[in-house]
């Protein structure tokens, strides 16, 4: 996989393809950040209602000609990334926090943790428009498919508000000494920490790295299915 001037160029099957890169929409972008931010006041008490993991919950299609049903399907989680210029310190300060919760305790730093992430997401031009991320966990059907073809495809879609989009995306396998793996397992275990403090951050070996490519609108109405970028 190489990436030139705004276009990332692959091999499929001995055949070479090459895309277009996009960044993400402003509807999506606003969507992502307001409906995260407002689910962490809530755990904050900061406001009412039941917080919506929608942004956080994408199903991730990947494609293999090997099997009789080409198509997989699964449940990810995903994540916002910041830009380069803020990365590499975001991480070290949520690894701090989670060795903090390990000294202090995980109910204790509760608090402490959630307001770092709604910091970010209370920040606009902290994040990078280009990409979106996830964690490879089980190296089963997903991650084989993609092995073979880096092409897939995000459909979010928001059970509270009937909001829908579908983005083809390339997919980039990060790994441990990157940046921003660091970032998105550190993020991943901000949130999630492990109770076995010998559980280490870095126990995976990608992060994903999903480049979108084209979006389609898929909320229910007159414009689903039409293509926004």
């Amino acid at each position: 996989m190489k990436f030139d001037n705004g276009y990332v160029s692959l091999s499929v099957k001995g055949k070479e393809k090459t895309y277009k890169l996009s960044d993400l929409n402003e509807d999506f972008y606003n969507w992502q950040l307001q409906t995260r931010s407002k689910g962490l006041k809530i755990f904050l008490g900061l406001e009412k209602g039941a917080p919506n993991f929608s942004p956080h919950t994408v199903v991730m299609s990947t494609y293999s000609e090997d099997t009789e049903f080409p198509v997989n399907s699964c449940i990810k989680g995903l994540g916002l990334v910041p830009k380069d210029e803020y990365i590499e310190d975001l991480a070290k300060k949520a690894m701090d926090l989670i060795q903090l919760a390990r000294e202090k305790g995980i109910n204790e730093t509760f608090r402490e943790r959630v307001q770092f992430l709604l910091n970010l997401y209370d920040n606009p031009d902290l994040f990078n428009k280009s990409v979106l991320s996830s964690i490879e966990m089980y190296y089963k059907k997903s991650y084989q498919n993609v092995l073979k073809d880096p092409r897939a495809t995000l459909l979010f879609y928001d059970q509270m508000t009937g909001y829908s989009i579908m983005f083809n995306v390339v997919v980039e396998l990060i790994p441990r000494t990157d940046p921003f793996y660091k970032y998105v397992t550190a993020v991943h275990d901000l949130f999630h920490v492990p109770k076995d403090p010998s559980v280490r951050t870095d126990r995976y070996e990608f992060a994903y790295r999903f480049w979108p490519i084209e979006a389609y609108d898929k909320t229910p109405g007159p414009k689903a299915s039409s293509r926004i970028f």
